[in-house]
């Protein structure tokens, strides 16, 4: 299994409001989505140069599609949206 960090388009119905954040996203060994956190993650490291490469990885994900969570069949998923950058 890998991991990446990924941009999730998140849509909140209650106040109508649409929010960007940065989560953990999971594959399998065919590269498909297997699960991702529920919640959103910041950067971190245990010394400055780990923070620093952690940020870098965040920075990465500017470059990927954007993903939203989506049901399927009950089950939920992330898809790729088309945001302007």
């Amino acid at each position: 299994m890998t991991w990446n960090y990924r941009i999730i388009r998140k849509y909140f119905e209650k106040t109508d409001t649409i929010s960007f954040q940065i989560h953990e996203v999971y594959y399998d060994d065919k590269d498909q989505i297997e699960g991702w956190t529920q919640s959103s993650v910041g950067p971190s490291g245990e010394t400055i140069l780990e923070l620093r490469e952690d940020i870098e990885h965040f920075m990465e994900t500017m470059q990927k599609p954007i993903l939203q969570e989506k049901y399927d069949e009950g089950r939920e998923i992330l898809v790729e949206v088309h945001e302007p950058k």
